[in-house]
């Protein structure tokens, strides 16, 4: 066992120190895959996946990164009212009905999938929900060591595609920062595991279209951690 984890498992301190840092990048090199320290909890899980043209690890929180099938309307508004913690009262069923355009008694059949998939792709999909995840994890003082331009860092990305879809992503700069990724997240208390998919791999450029990053008065922009 690598003495930096021996250091972290006997609860002598934080585990993204400059002697795990040293550690993972020899254990990446030697691999080629991220050092993942197991957390001591776990309640959700951030899959890991390279998409096809791409060596920059792409990740989805606890679920495959490819579009399912539409659920039905009335599946779909349960979906986002308990994602904003409101009742599935029949007053508030109308009301997205109608925001959404779907006739009464098209609430038991498969919902638009042209609305399905720009749900899935900026607030519902496993991509989205990771980036959402890691706003606001930064890693720390220990990558000063790191010249700017070879500092390892998470993308929190988000595009246009047309006129009113809008698309959000997170990716890895490379396997290093997947590995101080699993260790920030250990060292602030967060049950989160990071793991690789082993499904199917994920869309060609993880649903990347051109235009990259949050969009701020219709730039677009990207955020490191």
């Amino acid at each position: 066992m690598l003495q930096s984890r021996r250091g972290f498992l006997a609860g002598l301190g934080n585990l993204l120190t400059g002697a795990f840092i040293a550690d993972a990048e020899a254990f990446v090199r030697e691999t080629c895959r991220p050092l993942l320290t197991p957390p001591p909890e776990v309640r959700q899980t951030l899959y890991w996946y390279l998409p096809d043209g791409s060596d920059a690890p792409a990740m989805c929180l606890d679920a495959s990164p490819h579009l399912p099938p539409p659920p039905t309307w009335r599946e779909f508004l349960n979906l986002g009212f308990a994602r904003l913690s409101n009742p599935a009262t029949p007053e508030n069923i109308e009301i997205w009905r109608q925001y959404y355009g779907a006739a009464p008694d098209e609430l038991d059949l498969p919902m638009d999938a042209v609305t399905w998939q720009r749900d899935f792709d900026f607030l519902s999909g496993p991509r989205a929900r990771a980036a959402s995840l890691l706003a606001g994890i930064h890693f720390g003082e220990e990558l000063d060591r790191f010249p700017h331009d070879r500092r390892p860092h998470i993308h929190l990305q988000a595009a246009r595609i047309g006129n009113n879809h809008f698309t959000r992503w997170v990716t890895a700069s490379d396997m290093l920062a997947l590995s101080l990724l699993q260790a920030r997240l250990i060292d602030l208390k967060r049950p989160i595991k990071i793991e690789q998919w082993k499904g199917n791999s994920g869309p060609a450029s993880a649903g990347v279209p051109q235009r990259r990053g949050y969009l701020r008065g219709g730039e677009a922009t990207d955020r490191l951690l």
